[in-house]
C-alpha cells in the first residue's frame, strides 16, 4: 500500500483504509473500494487531502463472499456424489427434478449474509467436521424434502434448518464429535438445541427455522430433548432433519460406511425416528454414486453400475480386478441384492 494525494487519485484504484471526513470524521468511502470518477469529486470538494491506496496485486475479498463462494462448491461437490443428474444415477425418476430446485434453493441460502456468518463460525472450529457434516445434512434434508412433495418455500426452510441445525453447538465446541458424555458434559449437550434457536431468533431466521432447529433432537417415542414431544407433535421439518443428520453424524463423526448408517436408521425407525421419513430416505437418496470405484468386503474392486436394482445401500457392481488386485480376464457382476453378506467398505473414486 503507498500514499497519495487526492489530486493522484485515478478511477480503478482500490482503496486500501477506509476515508473518513477530516472534519466530522464520518464513513466516506470502506476499505476495499474501487474508486470512480465521481468519488474522486466529491473527496476533493469536502477537503480530503490524501488516500492510502492498495497495491495493484492486493486482492480484496470479504469473509462472506469466499464463504458463499465455499459454500456453492460444498454443495455442488455433494450433489454430484448423491444426486446425479442421471436418472440412471437416482433411485427414482423425480429426483432430477428435485435435483434441481434444491439447486435453486441453495443460490438463496447464498445470498444470507446470517446464514453465511454462521457458516463461518462452523466453518473455523478446528479438528472437527462440523460444516461440511452441516452442509450433508441440508443436502439431504431437501432431497427427503422434495420426494415428501414439500413446496419450494418449505424446502427452504428445512435446508436451512438443515444447515443450521447444530450451530448451538458453537458454543459448546469441545464437545463436537465426542461420544459417551455423562454428567454436567451431558447436560450441557442436550442445551445446544435451544442455544441454536435463541441464536436463530437473534439472527432473524424465521422462527418456523428455529423451531426445526429447536427440535431436531425430539424422537419419535418421546425420549428425546428438550421437549420430550412425540409422533407428530414433532414438526415434519424437524423430523426430517433428525433422519438426515443421523446419516451425516455416522458418515462425518463415526466413519460408518453408509449401509452401516442405514442399518442404524432401519432398527431405530419409529422408535427414534419418523418411520414414512426414513423409508422416503432410503427409497429416494442414492447413497453409492453411479460409475464409483469401489472395494468389496471380499477384496475385490469394481465399478458401481446399477442402483436402480435393488433400493437402498445394496446396487450391482461389476467387479475387474480380484481380491490381490490382478485383473480379470471377464468382468463379474456382483449383485448386492443378491449377495448379502458382501457389502461395500470404500469408496476408492466417485
Amino acid at each position: 500500500m503507498y500514499k497519495i494525494t487526492i489530486e493522484e487519485a485515478k478511477e480503478g484504484m482500490v482503496v486500501e483504509n477506509s476515508v473518513h471526513h477530516p472534519e466530522t470524521g464520518k464513513l466516506l468511502i470502506p476499505y476495499g473500494t474501487t474508486l470512480k470518477e465521481f468519488m474522486i469529486i466529491k473527496l476533493k470538494r469536502l477537503g480530503v487531502r490524501e488516500i492510502i491506496i492498495a497495491d495493484r496485486y492486493t486482492l480484496f475479498v470479504s469473509p462472506l463472499e469466499r464463504m458463499k463462494i465455499h459454500l456453492k462448491d460444498v454443495y455442488a461437490k455433494l450433489i454430484r456424489k448423491y444426486a446425479s443428474d442421471q436418472v440412471e444415477g437416482n433411485l427414482c425418476n423425480d429426483m432430477v427434478s428435485i435435483t434441481k430446485r434444491v439447486m435453486e434453493i441453495i443460490e438463496e441460502i447464498c445470498q444470507s449474509e446470517d446464514i453465511l456468518n454462521f457458516c463461518i463460525q462452523m466453518r473455523m472450529v478446528k479438528d472437527e467436521p462440523i460444516f461440511e457434516y452441516s452442509v450433508l445434512t441440508s443436502l439431504f434434508s431437501g432431497l427427503v424434502g422434495g420426494a415428501m412433495k414439500l413446496g419450494k418455500e418449505a424446502m427452504y426452510e428445512v435446508m436451512t434448518a438443515g444447515l443450521l441445525h447444530d450451530i448451538g453447538c458453537l458454543e459448546m465446541p469441545f464437545l463436537i464429535g465426542k461420544t459417551g458424555l455423562q454428567g454436567q458434559q451431558e447436560l450441557l449437550w442436550k442445551e445446544h438445541p435451544t442455544y441454536g434457536y435463541y441464536f436463530a431468533i437473534q439472527q432473524d431466521i424465521p422462527r418456523t427455522i428455529a423451531e426445526m432447529i429447536l427440535y431436531h433432537h425430539e424422537c419419535w417415542d418421546g425420549s428425546g430433548y428438550p421437549k420430550q414431544l412425540k409422533g407428530e407433535e414433532i414438526p415434519l421439518g424437524a423430523r426430517i432433519i433428525g433422519v438426515c443428520r443421523s446419516i451425516s453424524r455416522h458418515m462425518y463423526f463415526e466413519h460408518l460406511q453408509p449401509y452401516e448408517a442405514l442399518e442404524y436408521l432401519y432398527a431405530t425407525s419409529n422408535v427414534y425416528y419418523d418411520k414414512r421419513v426414513v423409508d422416503c430416505f432410503v427409497e429416494n437418496v442414492a447413497l453409492y454414486p453411479l460409475g464409483a470405484l469401489v472395494r468389496l468386503t471380499t477384496g475385490e474392486i469394481g465399478i458401481i453400475c446399477n442402483v436402480r436394482k435393488n433400493r437402498g445401500p445394496r446396487p450391482l457392481v461389476n467387479v475387474y480386478y480380484n481380491r490381490v488386485h490382478k485383473p480379470l480376464s471377464e468382468p463379474k457382476l456382483v449383485d448386492l441384492g443378491v449377495e448379502r453378506t458382501v457389502f461395500i467398505t470404500e469408496i476408492l473414486s466417485e
